[in-house]
C-alpha cells in the first residue's frame, strides 16, 4: 500500500458530541488511489463521503477524533508541519468543492483569484508570469482571456465551477479531490463540467478522487469505484466489474435505483 499515491489505512473520524459518547462517523476505512488513477467513492448522503475527503486533508476541526494513517508518495499527512500541509493542498493535492464560492472571494477578480493562488505558491513568478499561466489554464476550460476582470457574481454556476476547477489545476498538482462537484449543476451542464475536469487531468496524468452519489456519473468518468455505507467502505473494484457483478447488497440497491431513475427520465 506504501507505493501508492494516496494511501489511507485503517481511517476513524469521530465527531464530539454533547452529554454522549461519540460514535465513530468514519469506521476503518482503506483505499489507495495510483498515479492517473480516477477513483469514484460513491454513497447515500450522511455515510460519510464528504467526512473521509476533509479528514484525509486535514480540513476538520481540532476537537475531531482521528485514529489511522493518510500517506501521500509515502509521506504521513498527519505529520505535516504547517509549511507541508500548506504546500501538501495547494501543490500535491487541489480541492474542488460542491460550491464553487467557497473557494471564490466575492470581492476578487477571476484574475486576482489566479494570480494570488500562484504567487502564494510560486513567489519567484513575476506578475506577467503568472498571468499567462492563468490565462492558458482559464482557455483549457474554457474561460475566455476577456473575462480576466470579472467578478464571481458575473459568471453562472457552471462557469464559476470551471473557475474552480482551473484554480485547481493551476499548480499541477498529483491528486485532485472533487467533493460532488455538480450537484447544484443542471444535468448538460454538469456533464460538461465533468468532461473538462477528466480531460485536464488525464492530459496532466493527474489522479482524482470524486465522490459523489450519482452512479451514472461515476461509471463513465472514473476507473475504479468504492462504495461507502454507514461510514465503511462495503465494496471496491473496477467500475466495469462491480457494476455487472456487485457483492454487496448495498451495491445492488444503488444500482437498482440507479436505473429506475434512469427510466424514469426516458
Amino acid at each position: 500500500m506504501t507505493n501508492s499515491l494516496f494511501c489511507v489505512e485503517n481511517l476513524r473520524v469521530a465527531y464530539p458530541e454533547r452529554n454522549q459518547q461519540s460514535s465513530w462517523a468514519i469506521n476503518d476505512v482503506s483505499i489507495t488511489l495510483e498515479p492517473g488513477e480516477k477513483l469514484g467513492l460513491v454513497g447515500e448522503s450522511g455515510c460519510g463521503k464528504s467526512t473521509l475527503g476533509r479528514a484525509t486533508m486535514r480540513l476538520l476541526p481540532k476537537s475531531t477524533q482521528i485514529q489511522g494513517r493518510v500517506t501521500f508518495s509515502g509521506e504521513s499527512v498527519f505529520e505535516m508541519n504547517p509549511e507541508q500541509l500548506r504546500r501538501f493542498r495547494g501543490e500535491a493535492v487541489s480541492l474542488v468543492f460542491q460550491d464553487p464560492m467557497t473557494r471564490l472571494d466575492p470581492l476578487m477578480t477571476i484574475g486576482e483569484h489566479c494570480i494570488e493562488t500562484l504567487k502564494a505558491h510560486e513567489p519567484k513568478l513575476s506578475r506577467s508570469q503568472a498571468k499567462d499561466r492563468a490565462i492558458e489554464t482559464l482557455d483549457a476550460v474554457k474561460i475566455p482571456a476577456s473575462r480576466w476582470s470579472q467578478y464571481p457574481h458575473e459568471f453562472s454556476g457552471g462557469m464559476r465551477q470551471r473557475v474552480a476547477i482551473a484554480l485547481a489545476v493551476l499548480l499541477n498538482p498529483k491528486l485532485i479531490v472533487a467533493d460532488e462537484p455538480t450537484t447544484s449543476l443542471d444535468v448538460t451542464v454538469a456533464a460538461q463540467i465533468l468532461k473538462e475536469l477528466t480531460r485536464l487531468c488525464e492530459e496532466r496524468g493527474t489522479s482524482i478522487l470524486l465522490i459523489s452519489h450519482d452512479l451514472a456519473m461515476v461509471g463513465e468518468y472514473c476507473d475504479r469505484i468504492a462504495v461507502m455505507y454507514n461510514g465503511k467502505i462495503v465494496e471496491t473494484g473496477p467500475v466495469e466489474s462491480v457494476f455487472q457483478n456487485p457483492q454487496h447488497e448495498y451495491t445492488r440497491s444503488l444500482l437498482k435505483a440507479a436505473l429506475h431513475i434512469q427510466k424514469d427520465r426516458e
